[in-house]
């Protein structure tokens, strides 16, 4: 008897079938650099997933896509794209997918790659859009036209939470206009003013307030002897102390510039993931290094 009721429970568990783990109904998208991941989070929120594909500590320059990566797009159904070229081989093996390729940055004026050394228009390695600075995201203004295509491409997917996108990047982009006002305040007393950095990714940030980038890396390869010995006299002459350093390049030469005159290294991160937090940081340190100048 007690087979027999064993046997007719587990009929009944074939036949109805055991729970099934909830299918998650939310648009995912894959993100090739962390900003633009943190933008597509802060519009999407609870109702997007979204993938990052450039690891942390990696630079977009040099990253190449692996399978693990491309396991991780297949699941997106758009990727959003800046046209940094590790997205390309993503982008492809997307579209393979038939998946949507979708460019972010449509909008943005493209200004050309300049290095503060008389490269304005140099091939820099690694990098898209002819010769134009591929940084897109490095301001506040800039982020706002992502983010309004971010909230353009969500709508077109899943029109059902149009509200809930267009409320949460409302919320964003007063941020940013309120970010952007802040930051004019703060370092229109320096127009003008050149900091120096070691790989040349804050154009559009300075382009936004009247500053001028010298870089440290040119063409996308370390200084040579004779060009840091150049640089060392230009820095010197500007009075410069601050040499701000990224954490995704080697440092060696900015630490060696700032030993050279007396100042010293700051990073800065062109790929913080905390896009306005990184705004305000940026801001507060190029400040710092302007102040710490005998002018």
């Amino acid at each position: 008897m007690r087979i027999h009721f064993i046997l007719g429970i587990l009929s009944i568990l074939l036949l109805t079938g055991c729970p099934a783990k909830k299918e998650d109904s939310r648009l995912t998208v894959a993100a090739g650099l962390p900003p633009v991941a943190t933008i597509a989070s802060a519009i999407g929120g609870e109702k997007v997933n979204v993938i990052q594909m450039l690891p942390q500590g990696r630079t977009p320059h040099d990253f190449a896509p692996r399978s693990a990566t491309m396991r991780e797009a297949a699941k997106a159904s758009v990727l959003l794209s800046t046209g940094m070229p590790f997205e390309k081989k993503i982008a492809d093996f997307m579209r393979q997918q038939n998946r949507k390729i979708s460019d972010v940055s449509k909008g943005i004026k493209r200004i050309a790659f300049n290095d503060g050394g008389n490269h304005e228009h140099h091939h820099h390695e690694g990098c898209s859009h002819d010769d134009h600075d591929p940084h897109v995201w490095l301001s506040p203004v800039n982020a706002a036209i992502i983010a309004e295509n971010v909230l353009g491409e969500f709508i077109s997917a899943d029109p059902e939470n149009k509200d809930f996108y267009q409320s949460n990047f409302n919320l964003l982009r007063d941020q940013l206009d309120s970010l952007h006002k802040e930051i004019s305040e703060k370092l229109a007393p320096y127009k003008g003013r050149k900091f120096f950095v070691y790989h040349p990714a804050f154009g559009y940030f300075a382009d936004a307030y009247g500053l001028k980038q010298r870089a440290i890396e040119l063409n996308g390869r370390e200084a040579t002897p004779v060009q840091l010995a150049q640089i060392t006299r230009e820095a010197k002459a500007e009075n410069i102390s601050t040499i701000f350093v990224q954490e995704q390049f080697n440092p060696g030469s900015a630490h060696a510039l700032a030993r050279q005159i007396g100042g010293y290294a700051a990073p800065l991160d062109p790929l913080a993931a905390d896009i306005c937090g990184n705004f305000k940081k940026i801001a507060q340190s190029l400040e710092a290094g302007f102040k710490a100048e005998k002018k």
